[in-house]
C-alpha cells in the first residue's frame, strides 16, 4: 500500500446517532448491573455476619450437652443406690 492510497483511506469524523445511544445505553445497563452486583454482595456480607455466631452458639450447646450427661450420670447413681439400698 503506497502513501496514495493511503489519502483514500480517510475515516469521516461523523459519528452515527444510534451508535451514540447505544454506548450510551450499554453503559447505564453497566452501571446499573454493578450496583445490583454490590447489593447483592452486601447482602451475602450481611449474612455471613450474622452467621458467624453460629461456631461460638455450638461450642455453648456441646458444653451444655456435657454438663447434662454428668448431671444424668449421678442421677443414675444416686437412682441406683437407692435401689439396691
Amino acid at each position: 500500500m503506497g502513501f496514495e492510497d493511503m489519502e483514500t483511506l480517510r475515516l469521516e469524523r461523523k459519528v452515527p446517532l444510534a451508535l451514540v445511544a447505544t454506548l450510551v445505553a450499554q453503559t447505564g445497563a453497566a452501571l446499573m448491573w454493578a450496583g445490583a452486583a454490590e447489593q447483592r454482595l452486601a447482602q451475602v456480607e450481611s449474612r455471613v455476619e450474622a452467621a458467624s455466631g453460629g461456631p461460638e452458639r455450638l461450642a455453648r450447646v456441646e458444653e451444655q450437652v456435657a454438663a447434662v450427661r454428668e448431671q444424668l450420670k449421678r442421677m443414675e447413681v444416686k437412682l441406683d443406690a437407692l435401689k439396691g439400698g
